[in-house]
């Protein structure tokens, strides 16, 4: 017996993102993360898709959904730094709907000084928090005075 398709839920259309830098996109709106609040300093902007590019490896880019210009290039901060772990606060879990902090991805955002990428930082104080599967994340402000928001990412260069 086939499903009777008018009690099937309509399957969401496409969304198309326009984008400075990668031209129109079409996703899916099962790709679209939502962050609410907003990221610090952009309250009112929400939606985000996430960018693999191999060339980019092993950045992604932050995508905003609604804004052509609002990017943030991101990255796994345990890439660079295997022993950073974030306090996973059970308010924030709740927030994205995790049951527990292994539901959750952490990302950082890269900062990249214009001409000067051997300077690029990562915010290791204000980690993205998602959950993938329900597609909610959360900048969350850390406490730890061990952590920077300018943390280099590569090694100093020798003079």
């Amino acid at each position: 017996m086939s499903p009777n398709p008018q009690t099937r839920p309509p399957e969401a259309a496409p969304v198309s993102v326009d984008t400075r830098n990668f031209g129109p996109l079409v996703v899916q709106p099962e790709q679209i993360l939502e962050f609410r609040p907003g990221l610090l300093g952009f309250a009112d902007h929400t939606r985000y898709v996430l960018i693999e590019r191999p060339q980019d490896a092993p950045f992604l880019w932050l995508q905003s959904v609604e804004v052509p210009d609002l990017a943030f290039v991101v990255v796994d901060p345990v890439l660079f730094f295997p022993h950073y772990q974030p306090e996973q606060r059970p308010q924030v879990l709740k927030e994205v709907e995790a049951q527990s902090p292994a539901e959750v991805k952490v990302l950082v955002i890269v900062t990249i000084p214009p001409g000067r990428p051997q300077e690029m930082t990562v915010n290791l104080l204000g980690p993205l928090i998602i959950n993938l599967r329900t597609r909610r994340g959360r900048q969350v402000v850390l406490e730890d005075q061990r952590l920077s928001h300018r943390q280099p990412l590569l090694p100093a260069s020798p003079p």
